[in-house]
């Protein structure tokens, strides 16, 4: 089992951090609008499976629930490259309770918000400057690490 730090980890250039809730490392964690939307589309796909089960009586379609974890690794490996442990990506009930919030908030339209103000504790240690972290605030723009990009809503693409 890995250590809680290891699992805690945002990113491979992000060592260290202020967060020690596992909602806050989540949210930055979750910033791409579409790693965010394909979250989203895998939570439906989660409770759709189940109550399709359950009204049609065919616990076989249980078998395809693993698709739901599948769309948010995708979004992960696709669109943002954040540290994801295995764990947490099975199953885990820190995750699911963050998935929830993250579905709740976004439908509410406050996840935008949430995100910016952990950006904004984060560049307390890591100093962001044109939306882009740096891993100190010497660091020459050839070293930018992770770039940032604030939107006015969590589903804009641009």
């Amino acid at each position: 089992m890995p250590s809680p730090s290891q699992r805690n980890k945002i990113n491979t250039h992000i060592l260290d951090h202020p967060f020690t809730d596992y909602w806050d490392i989540f949210v930055l964690k979750h910033q791409n609008p579409l790693n965010i939307a394909l979250h989203l589309v895998g939570i439906v796909i989660f409770y759709g499976l189940l109550l399709s089960a359950w009204q049609l009586h065919q616990p076989l379609l249980l078998f395809a629930l693993p698709l739901s974890q599948l769309t948010g690794l995708l979004g992960h490996f696709f669109f943002e490259k954040s540290h994801i442990d295995l764990q947490d990506a099975i199953f885990s009930w820190r995750a699911s309770f963050c998935l929830g919030r993250l579905f709740w908030q976004v439908l509410t339209g406050k996840y935008i918000h949430t995100i910016e103000s952990h950006l904004e504790e984060l560049s307390k240690i890591y100093p962001i400057q044109n939306n882009t972290l740096r891993l100190n605030a010497q660091s020459p723009p050839s070293e930018e690490i992770v770039k940032f990009t604030i939107l006015s809503h969590p589903m804009d693409v641009k």
